[in-house]
This record gives C-alpha cells, sequence and structure tokens, in this order.
C-alpha cells in the first residue's frame, strides 16, 4: 500500500525497552487521524516518532489498531481565516442567485406584502426578515444603514456620470426616485420623511393640550354669547410659564423630533450628547419662540402660546406702535388692536369677579373690601391751539378696592360704631389723657437702637453686628405689631372718573362711582361700614361728607383714616421748614449751613419742598450729627480712626456695650429736658447731673469786618475795591419784614445758653422721629409708625400744618373711642399694605396708589382724551397694577436677571466727613455759653403741648363733637326717648365746655389696645427731669409735671407767623420707595415705576393752584432711590 510518503530507503524505527518487565513490549505510536478538510493533513508515513519509541514498519502494512469514529472538533480558526472564509462563500453563493442583480434580489427578500393578499414567501424567508428588522438577530439594521450610507461606492465621485447628484444631499426639492446614488437618495428620504413628522407634530401643537385643563391654545380678545372660544382672562396670563412651554413641547412631540431638530440648530455646542446651555441668550428660549412662531403661523388662531402674552406685554411697556406692528409681522405678537381688545375684556371679566366676591362677602356678614382714593391730574399742552383746543389740567379721581383678608367677624358693623359714636366720648380727652397714651417707654428703647446702627453701618468692622440689630428691630420689646410674616395683599384698580375729589360734591360723585365699580349693594351694604382712605385733602372732604349727608345715602357708614405717606412728608416740611434757617446763615447747626459745607443744594422753598432730595440730604446730616455725637462721648479726634485702633487691639465693645452707650447719648442729646437745659448755663452745668454735656472752648462771637473805604485803591490789588461792590451787588438782599424767608434771629442780653446746641438737639429728636417713622413701615411694624403718629400730634400742634394735628386727632378717637377691638384691630392690621408678599417691602396705601396715579397720567400725555373715557375707565385704570407687575414677571420668565432698581447715585462719603470736620471743629455737640449764630429752630413738640393745654384741643373738640351729638339726637328721635343730656344736643354744641367734675372715660383699662407706658417714675437718672423725657426708658404717668416744666416758654423763641400751611401742596419728587434688607434691615431704594422715569419740563404755569390741596409725591422713602438724571 503506497503511503504517499517520500521514496528511498527509511531508517529502521526505534523502540524504547522497559527494564522492570520481563518481556518487553514494543507499542508504536499512533496519531490520531485528522479530518479530510484539515489543512495540516499529512500522510502516515510523514510522522516521525518520538526518539525514546521504537516503531515498527508500517509503510506497507495497515496500523494495528485504526480508529472507525469521525473527528468530531475541527482545528481552531483566526478571524482572518474565518472572514476569508465567508466572502468565499458570499462569491459563491452570488454567482449561484437565480436574480438579474442584487436589487432584484433585496426587493424580494424584503417583500412587503400589501394588505389582503396572501403571503408568497417561503417561512424561513419570512421568519429571518422578521427577525433582522425586529432587531433580534446580532446584526441589526442599526448597523447595516450606516454601512450603506457611508460606503464608499455610494457617493458619486467628482468624474462619474452622476457627479451632479453630490449636490442632492438632503435635497427638498425634485423628485427622490430619479436619485440614483444611495447616499444623497438616503439623505433625501430621510429630509423628506422628517419633515412630514415635523409637520404632523407642529398640527398636534395648535390645538389644546388634553393633559392640561388650564391650557388654551387660542385665547380669544372678546367673544360674543353665542361663541364657545375661550376669552383670555389674567388668570389665564398667570398660568402661563415659560418653563410650563417647553416641558409641554417635549412632552406632546411623538419622539421630541421637532425639540430636537431646533435645540441641534441652536445649541452652540454639545458636551457627551447633552446640550450646553449659555447664561446670555440661553438656546431653550429661542426654541419655543422659534415653535411659538410655528405654531401661529400654522393656525392664525392659535396666540395663547406666546403672542398674546408678549402683545399685552408690548402694550404695558408703552412700546410704540410700529415695534408693535413688526413684531406682529414675526408672529411673536398678536396686533395692537387685538391687544386692547383683549384687556378690554379682561378688565370686565376681572370686575365682575371682584364684584362677585364683595357680593358674596356682604351675603356672609362682612365687610370684605376697603377702599384708597386720590386725585389725578395731568397738564395737557396742545401745540395747535384753537377754538375748544387748548392747554387744560386734566383732573379725575382714581381708587383702588382692596381685601380686608384680616377682618374679624362683626368688625365693621355699623350700629355698634353708630352707638359709640353717639356716647361722644371723645369730648372727655385732655392733654394729660393723650400724653399719658404715648409709650415714652417705646420711644426710649429703638432710638438707642437708631443711634446704635448709624455706629454700626459707619465702620466695617462692625459688619457682623448689623444681623443682630435688624433681629432686634424685628423682635419684642422694640417691635410692637409687625404684620404676619408671608402675607401677600390682592388688590383691585377701579376705573378712573372725571370727578374732583378736592370739592365735597366731587368727592361725594367720585365714591358712588367706586361702590358701583365693586358691587356694593346698598341694601346689603346699609349694615356695614365701609372704610375710606386718602390723603390730608381726600381726608377732609371725606370727614365733611359724612357730617353733611349724614341723613342721606349711607354716608354715617363711612369711616375714614389719613394715609401714612402724606403723614409723613408732611413732618418732613415741618422739620425742613424749623431747621433750614437763613440761606446765609452760619450757625453750624442750621440746614442751610450744613448743606452748603457738604455741597447739597438748598431747596427753593422749604416750606414744601421736593421730597426725595431733602429725605436724602437730611439723612445725611442726621447720620453727621448722630456720628459726632459718638465722638464726643468717646473722646477721641477721629472716630474712625479711634474704631480701627479698637479692632487692631480686638477690643472693640460688644452689641449690648453699644446699646448702653447709645441710650446715655439719646437721654444726653434728644430728650426734652435736655432741649430744655441747654437755655441756661445754671441747669447745663448742674453738678447733680450725671448725664450731661461737656464743656467746650469759650464762646467768642465774631466781630463784623470793618468796611472798607470805596475810594481808596489797594496798591497791591488793583481793582479789587470794584470786585468787591460788584460781589455786594450780586449777593441777594435780606428778607424783607413781610417776607416768608427765615429771619435772622437774634438772642437777648441776658440769654446764657447754647443756641447752636440746642438747635442741633431738636432737629435729633425731631428728625430721628421721622427715621424711625420711615424705617418701620418696610417692616410691616404699624404698632412702631403708630407711636410716632401719636407724637406727631403735639409736634403738628406747635408748626404750622394745624389741619394734620386734626387729621390724627380724628383717626385717634376714632380707634379710642369709637371702635370695637376688632375693628381697632382691622383698619390697623390693614394700614400698610405688602402686593409680593415678601420681608421688609411693605408700603403705605397712599404711595401704592400714587405708583398707579403716575402710570395714569403718562398714558394721559401720550393719548390725550379725560380720565372719565372708555380708554381709561375700562383698558387701563382697572388693568394697571396687572401693567406693572407683568413686566417683571417676564422679565423672570425669560431669565433675565431683575434689573437693579437701587439708587445708583454716588456715594456720601466725602460730604459726610466735611460735616464731620465743621462739626468737630466748631463744637457743636459741646455747650458753649452765650452761643448763638443767628438761627433758632423751634421745639414744636414742647410748643404743641402747651397750644394744646392753652386751649386748642378744647376748640377742636367742639368742633369734632357735634357728629356725636347730631347722632345722639337721631338715636333718640328715632327711639321717642327724651334726651339724657340736654347740654349736648347740637343747638347747643357750640356753647359745650369741658368741666373739671366731668368723669371721663379709663384711659388705663385692662381691655385697652394701646400700649401704656409705666406710672412709676425712673429710678435709674440722677435727675427728674430726665425722667420725663420723651426718649427715656422710664417716663412719668401724667402729663402734669411735663407740661408744667415746658411751661416757661423759651423767652428768645420765635414767634409763629401764625400761616397755617396744611393745605400746601406737597412738592414732586419721584416715586421711590424704601425697602428694608431681609438680613440686615438696612434700608435700600427702589423705584416703583420701574425705570420709566422720563424728563419733566418745568412749566412757568402752575396749573394747580386752584386745587386745595393736590400731592404729587414723586418719591417713595419705603422702597426705591433710584435718581432722575
Amino acid at each position: 500500500m503506497d503511503s504517499g510518503g517520500p521514496s528511498g530507503p527509511q531508517p529502521p524505527p526505534k523502540v524504547r525497552a522497559y527494564k522492570k518487565t520481563p518481556a518487553p513490549l514494543l507499542i508504536p505510536s499512533l496519531p490520531l487521524p485528522p479530518p479530510p478538510e484539515a489543512a495540516s493533513y499529512r500522510p502516515l508515513a510523514s510522522i516521525q516518532p518520538e526518539a525514546t519509541h521504537t516503531l515498527p514498519d508500517v509503510s506497507n502494512s495497515t496500523p494495528e489498531f485504526p480508529h472507525t469514529q469521525p473527528r468530531l472538533r475541527g482545528v481552531r480558526q483566526n478571524a482572518a481565516e474565518k472572514e476569508r472564509q465567508k466572502f468565499e462563500k458570499m462569491e459563491e453563493l452570488l454567482k449561484s442567485l437565480p436574480f438579474d442583480n442584487l436589487g432584484d434580489f433585496l426587493a424580494i427578500l424584503f417583500h412587503n406584502r400589501p394588505h389582503g393578499e396572501p403571503d408568497r414567501r417561503g417561512t424561513t424567508h419570512s421568519v429571518m426578515v422578521a427577525r433582522f428588522l425586529h432587531g433580534l438577530d446580532n446584526i441589526r439594521m442599526s448597523d447595516i444603514l450606516p454601512l450603506i450610507y457611508h460606503h464608499r461606492s455610494g457617493y458619486p465621485s467628482i468624474n462619474s456620470a452622476s457627479s451632479d447628484e453630490q449636490d442632492l444631499m438632503f435635497a427638498t426639492h425634485g423628485s427622490a426616485d430619479e436619485i440614483c446614488n444611495a447616499r444623497p437618495y438616503m439623505s433625501t428620504w430621510a429630509t423628506r420623511l422628517v419633515a412630514v413628522e415635523v409637520r404632523r407634530q407642529v398640527g398636534r401643537l395648535t390645538k389644546d393640550d388634553p393633559t392640561d385643563p388650564t391650557h388654551h391654545v387660542h385665547l380669544c380678545a372678546a367673544a360674543n354669547e353665542r361663541s364657545k372660544a375661550h376669552v383670555v382672562t389674567w388668570r389665564d396670563l398667570g398660568h402661563w410659564s415659560l418653563k410650563k412651554l417647553e416641558s409641554r413641547y417635549w412632552r406632546r412631540g411623538a419622539g421630541d423630533l421637532i425639540m430636537f431638530i431646533t435645540e441641534a440648530a441652536a445649541a452652540p455646542a454639545f458636551e457627551d450628547g447633552i446640550a450646553v446651555v449659555r447664561a446670555r441668550r440661553p438656546h431653550p428660549i429661542i426654541q419655543i419662540n422659534a415653535i411659538a412662531s410655528f405654531i401661529i403661523s400654522r393656525n392664525r388662531y392659535a396666540n395663547g402660546e406666546l403672542a398674546m402674552i408678549l402683545g399685552i406685554w408690548h402694550f404695558a411697556c408703552k412700546s410704540h406702535v410700529d415695534v408693535k406692528r413688526i413684531y406682529c409681522r414675526f408672529g411673536n405678537s398678536v396686533a395692537d388692536s387685538t391687544s386692547r381688545n383683549a384687556i378690554t375684556s379682561m378688565t370686565a371679566a376681572s370686575l365682575e369677579e371682584w364684584r362677585s366676591d364683595v357680593r358674596v362677602g356682604l351675603e356672609g356678614g362682612k365687610m370684605p373690601v376697603f377702599l384708597i382714593l386720590d386725585n389725578v391730574q395731568e397738564y395737557f399742552q396742545v401745540n395747535e391751539q384753537g377754538i375748544g383746543r387748548h392747554n387744560e389740567l386734566k383732573v379725575g379721581t382714581a381708587g383702588t378696592s382692596i381685601v380686608l383678608d384680616e377682618c374679624a367677624p362683626g368688625a365693621f358693623d355699623a350700629k355698634d360704631h353708630h352707638e359709640r359714636v353717639a356716647k361722644n366720648e371723645r369730648r372727655f380727652l385732655t392733654p394729660d389723657a393723650l400724653f399719658d397714651d404715648l409709650d415714652l417707654t417705646h420711644i426710649g428703647r429703638v432710638m438707642p437702637l437708631h443711634w446704635a446702627r448709624v455706629l454700626v453701618e459707619f465702620s466695617p468692622h462692625f459688619e457682623p453686628l448689623l444681623k443682630a440689630i435688624a433681629t432686634l428691630f424685628r423682635s419684642s420689646p422694640i417691635a410692637k405689631r409687625r404684620m404676619r410674616e408671608g402675607r401677600k395683599m390682592k388688590v383691585q384698580p377701579l376705573g378712573t372718573n372725571g370727578e374732583r375729589s378736592t370739592e365735597t360734591q366731587g368727592m361725594e360723585r367720585a365714591i358712588e362711582d367706586f361702590e358701583h365699580q365693586m358691587g356694593l349693594d346698598p341694601e346689603l351694604a346699609k349694615a356695614f361700614l365701609f372704610w375710606i382712605r386718602g390723603d390730608g385733602a381726600s381726608y377732609a372732604n371725606i370727614l365733611r361728607l359724612t357730617k353733611y349727608c349724614t341723613p342721606i345715602r349711607n354716608f354715617p357708614n363711612k369711616i375714614s383714616t389719613p394715609e401714612i405717606w402724606h403723614t409723613g412728608a408732611t413732618d418732613l416740611n415741618s422739620t425742613s421748614e424749623n431747621h433750614y434757617g437763613p440761606a446765609t446763615c452760619s450757625d453750624p447747626s442750621s440746614l442751610s449751613k450744613c448743606s452748603s459745607t457738604a455741597g447739597l443744594k438748598r431747596p427753593s422753598n422749604i416750606k414744601s419742598c421736593d421730597y426725595y432730595p431733602t429725605v436724602r440730604n437730611l439723612t445725611l446730616i442726621w447720620t453727621a450729627h448722630v456720628l459726632d455725637c459718638w465722638r464726643v462721648f468717646f473722646g477721641v479726634e477721629d472716630l474712625r480712626v479711634h474704631i480701627e485702633s479698637l479692632a487692631a487691639k480686638n477690643e472693640l465693645p460688644d452689641l449690648d456695650a453699644i446699646l448702653r452707650d447709645a441710650k446715655q447719648l439719646t437721654e444726653r442729646y434728644t430728650s426734652q429736658a435736655a432741649i430744655l437745659r441747654s437755655l441756661s448755663t445754671r441747669t447745663s452745668t448742674n453738678p447733680a447731673l450725671a448725664n450731661k454735656i461737656p464743656k467746650g472752648s469759650p464762646w467768642v462771637p465774631p466781630v463784623a469786618a470793618p468796611s472798607s473805604n470805596a475810594g481808596e485803591e489797594d496798591s497791591d490789588m488793583p481793582g479789587l475795591a470794584d470786585i468787591v461792590e460788584g460781589a455786594d451787588a450780586a449777593r441777594p438782599p435780606p428778607p424783607s419784614k413781610d417776607s416768608d424767608a427765615p429771619k435772622v434771629h437774634e438772642e437777648k442780653d441776658d440769654f446764657d445758653g447754647d443756641r447752636v446746641l440746642r438747635n442741633s438737639q431738636i432737629f435729633l429728636t425731631d428728625f430721628g422721629w421721622w427715621i424711625e417713622f420711615a424705617s418701620a413701615v418696610p417692616e410691616g411694624d404699624i404698632g412702631r409708625v403708630w407711636e410716632i403718629m401719636k407724637l406727631w400730634i403735639f409736634k403738628f400742634a406747635g408748626s404750622s400744618h394745624q389741619n394734620y394735628m386734626s387729621y390724627l386727632l380724628e383717626v385717634y378717637c376714632l380707634l379710642r373711642y369709637e371702635s370695637s377691638d376688632a375693628l381697632r384691630d382691622t383698619i390697623l392690621d390693614h394700614w400698610l399694605l405688602n402686593l409680593s408678599g415678601e420681608l421688609g417691602k411693605w408700603i403705605p396705601g397712599d404711595l401704592l396708589q400714587e405708583h398707579y396715579n403716575r402710570w395714569l397720567e403718562d398714558m394721559i400725555q401720550r393719548h390725550g382724551g379725560e380720565f372719565d373715557n372708555k380708554f381709561y375707565r375700562q383698558t387701563i385704570s382697572p388693568n394697571v397694577d396687572h401693567f406693572l407687575r407683568m413686566k417683571e414677571e417676564i422679565e423672570t420668565a425669560f431669565s433675565l436677571k431683575r434689573r437693579s432698581k437701587t439708587h445708583t447715585s454716588p456715594h456720601q462719603r466725602d460730604e459726610l466727613r466735611l460735616l464731620l470736620t465743621m462739626f468737630k471743629e466748631e463744637e457743636v455737640h459741646l455747650f458753649r455759653e452765650g452761643r448763638s449764630m443767628g438761627h433758632a429752630a423751634v421745639n414744636q413738640f414742647a410748643r404743641g403741648v402747651r397750644r394744646l393745654e392753652a386751649g386748642k384741643l378744647k376748640d377742636w373738640l367742639d368742633k369734632s363733637s357735634c357728629v356725636g351729638d347730631f347722632i345722639a339726637e337721631i338715636h333718640r328721635l328715632a327711639a321717642d326717648t327724651p334726651a339724657e343730656n340736654p347740654a349736648n344736643t347740637p343747638a347747643d354744641n357750640r356753647n359745650i365746655t369741658m368741666h373739671p367734675e366731668s368723669e371721663p372715660p379709663i384711659m388705663n383699662e385692662p381691655n385697652s389696645h394701646f400700649p401704656r407706658p409705666p406710672s412709676s417714675q425712673s429710678t435709674h437718672s440722677t435727675s427728674s427731669e430726665s425722667s420725663r423725657s420723651t426718649s427715656s426708658n422710664e417716663s412719668s404717668g401724667s402729663a402734669k409735671s411735663f407740661v408744667s416744666e415746658l411751661g416757661a416758654v423759651d423767652p428768645n423763641e420765635p414767634e409763629d407767623d401764625g400761616d397755617d400751611r396744611s393745605g400746601c401742596r406737597l412738592a414732586s419728587g419721584s416715586t421711590m420707595a424704601m425697602w428694608s434688607d431681609p438680613e440686615t434691615a438696612r434700608m435700600e431704594h427702589f423705584d416703583e415705576g420701574y425705570g420709566e422715569r422720563e424728563e419733566e419740563e418745568e412749566n412757568s404755569e402752575d396749573p394747580v393752584g386752584q386745587e386745595e390741596e393736590i400731592p404729587d409725591p414723586k418719591i417713595n422713602p419705603y422702597l426705591d432711590e433710584e435718581q432722575v438724571v
């Protein structure tokens, strides 16, 4: 048998001998037969045995032990061998395919039978294709399509006949069936498939979201009763959110295709497959804008996504009409006419909802709302005058209805109030009782805290104490009656009318119009009181109406209170008039000298000054006074250097030590006893006083410079005489005897006090009360505000603003004698307003109305017309609050950082340094015997006490108690019973006198709402005078000793000119408001006008001269301090 090996002689086989066996057995070594297909198959003859084996010669014989079973496992192959065999099989398979080409084969392979026809594919065919298309195999479609798309044969080369198809990648036009190459066709096919799907998705977005009942794609601007379209409301706009819109687009899109495509187009970059969102121009907002434009392009009624909101926003921002037209063409906004119609529809809906809520409240047995009103006016200039066209003052009345959200049941019971008024207990009010109701203990606690705050804010080393001071202001015992935190009040501005609220009849018609707009049914409301608030003139007219119209139109059911902002503005005018002094005054305690030293502008009319500049200047001067008092207390030359040295030694005082020192300073400089002591050397240098002001250097009165001889010429400076004469001629003449300007004060020869020190003490006291008033308002602490207003009763009595003394006395009697506890608490809890619910953002009601008025007056200038026409009553005025808030909400929705409205005026550190230097050099806060420099401020508080004691309070009670007597007479006639007190009938009211034997009501009754100071006198003061201080922590229980002490009138006190300026017009300033920082309680100023301020031209004509009082406060000291440039 031929073994197939090589020819020639073969060597003898070798065998291995085993010694352990007796007969060695020769075993041949035979390998297993390889499989026939093995590439390494060799004949047996070619296999060489091992050297240690002796194999027989088997070349001519068969193996002794042949294998009968085939090999089960083949030889291991590498990947390259496997791939080569697959390609060889593919080649053989393609050659054997009975198809014309590969396309024919693939068409049969992926044959998709039409519906209703039998499937001609075999089982193996259909199963394999189904597994592949379902992705059940290892190789899926995701592996195949990239191979086809990126195949080099699928893209035409530049030299091929179909090279023009290179430009057909992602083609959007032409027939795709004519494209031959795979890659251009696949891109074109995918593009058109995606386009069809995007169109389908946008079509879905043009319909309401079935999962969100608040979503309305079509917001109809107006509709009749038969229409089923949803008319837009402010609630719809309140539900709108950019985040909600974005999530809806992602959720409603099939596979998020439209958002994916727009994100791929708009996102600046991708990191790990995630789009990078920039801080500036974030792409999600651009995506939403684009998609919203697509939606309104597909469906012109689908304006609820973005167009309606931005259309009303453009109206609120007073955008130019051309801007509105362009954005409307872009699809980003609705037309201006649509916006106006929508606003009118929203007005009707919101007022109807408001009237419904009022009606429900009245039917439920409570008064649900109150009213704030104010006059609005704008001087309208006509460029082309003629018949019926001339410059005129547009006048009207605006009002705002506010919900009584914290009102106890029965608080506004008219019957209870009338019974209390009929008792006429106010006639028992005396100056002693009024003074005893002052919480002087509270004043003695809070004023040192303000002085401590000034010192802490002066140096950065004390900055950690700011939060502790803020906590003290907001906690007992400093906090008296703070509003509930997080409280957000609901308001509804009403339509304006053309009535003059400064006139009695105009006020009557204006109130009736507002009641009708609010839905106050006369029959339902006759059992309740209706609270109306306004400025001084409005308050006086409402009181006049309650007297004149008591028997008719339910006007006895009206109660009113003066507003807080105008009261503070009036006190500011009073302080300005009292402390500025002559314009050329050299007294360092006068505001005129301080203003000239610091480079501040002196008001042209100190009796009616611009609000914001005056607040800013007086706050700076008051701060400088306080800091110089601290310097004198520490006995140092430079307060800042002293604090830095203490900080370097780690010896800074803690807050408790600062407060103890501040209490000594306030008793030394702001107590009534200290002010009185400054008039005499004997009382100021009394050795028994432990806390007295240190003495300064002896006072030497300045000697007038001798007049120069104009005829003599100075050889060194020729022409100097002419310059001096020219300067004397340019100098303003001194005020005449009949002039309103302050006159130079001259002391009597026996004066041995310190007039400069006394002036500074009075200013520290007066403006310190205003600082406490202004800081308590944004904190929402009405208890602190009311305590200052009670002090101002005496201060206004001693000033030229007598009307505000009457206003505050009237509201005092209302709260003290004519209100139940529930009514009193409700009035106090709603005297301040907060529309945001944020801490430190409470404002007075009249200031809120002034913000609204400013917007209305600006619209008059833009559109003309009257305040009572349809445009203002139905479109503008009822929605002004929404307009003001909408701008901020849109900014927040578009991820814009709220534009800072803080006042950006430069710091006043240099001005403060100049004032501190002047106070130190002039020794303002040291006692210098006989010092007087031409200015004398009046202690208006002490003068007011004397005036009230002298009969002013009695005169006011004789006039104001007639209403109670009249109502009592009506009740008596209705009951047909004899009068119990004939002496108090209206006919004899003018002869009523206060008899000492009359038993007045107990002032310190247990149920009294107002806090009472302790009756015991101070045991900590070394002098009885300091115990009667209005800044002392302890106070006497009666005013008798205090009044008797103040009875010694300053013999050199300036005489009162007798001019009552209560009805003077408040000068304009700015609509700024003061808010307190939530953490540090530091006052921050914000512009509630949202940057809309425009430069106002000063008119030579005075369009408001005929008004009784037309306050135009263009500044808010409680919100924001942005200066007009």
